[in-house]
């Protein structure tokens, strides 16, 4: 493996078979998606829109697996589960502390590639 920071992207496009240039256009994508989803999830947090919190949970949760960001995952992981066992008494609080976490890792993996001289 391959490491710079917390995410081995580097590891990630040897797996695919693919060079850092074309896996940057998947993370550019991942980037969007996930402060899409981000967005959504402050706005049905005054609502207590459960249901629709669930199942964004559940993409964030799929997309960070599938990309290694574990730190995202695990936080997702945790939501979902206290949603599904229908423990509220922090949502709030972890929603937002999974906003600090993907900001985090947003700026780390843009950081990644800057250093590589590749804009996503």
């Amino acid at each position: 493996m391959n490491f710079n920071g917390n995410y081995d992207i580097i590891g990630f496009s040897q797996d695919l078979g693919l060079t850092v240039e074309e896996v940057s256009i998947l993370y550019a994508e991942l980037i969007n998606e996930i402060n899409s989803a981000l967005l959504e999830l402050n706005f049905l947090i005054n609502k207590r829109d459960l249901v629709k919190i669930q199942k964004i949970i559940h993409n964030i949760k799929g997309v960070s697996g599938n990309y290694r960001i574990s730190d995202i995952y695990r936080e997702t992981t945790k939501i979902s589960d206290a949603l599904k066992n229908t423990n509220y008494i922090t949502l709030e609080k972890d929603l937002n502390f999974l906003f600090n976490v993907s900001n985090m890792a947003i700026t780390e993996i843009k950081s990644f590639f800057e250093k590589n001289s590749i804009s996503i």
